[in-house]
């Protein structure tokens, strides 16, 4: 494949990361009710993902300390994501798997 050619581990979407930090909020203030199944996390999070913008970095600077306009788009997504989360929630517990 080509993506092992040339991919190297810096590259991260940070969609990713903020979806999962979101789903952890959700479970951790315990209002929304949901099944807590890894594969129901995991559906959560591809409906919620499939519905996010990605935002790539690639390096470990910008990781580590980004800056101001990586901060603000991060803190959007993080309003966006949260949306999507719970969207997601609801998509799944109408039509669980179980």
């Amino acid at each position: 494949m080509f993506k092992d050619k040339y991919y190297h581990d810096d590259l991260e979407n940070l969609s990713e990361e903020i979806v999962f930090e979101q789903i952890h909020e959700v479970i951790s203030e315990g209002e929304v009710v949901f099944n807590q199944s890894d594969v129901t996390i995991q559906d959560i999070a591809a409906i919620a993902l499939n519905n996010m913008p990605a935002k790539y970095v690639c390096n470990f600077f910008e990781k580590q300390n980004p800056g101001p306009n990586l901060l603000e788009e991060v803190k959007d997504l993080r309003k966006y994501a949260r949306r999507q989360v719970l969207k997601a929630i609801k998509k799944v517990n109408e039509n669980p798997h179980d």
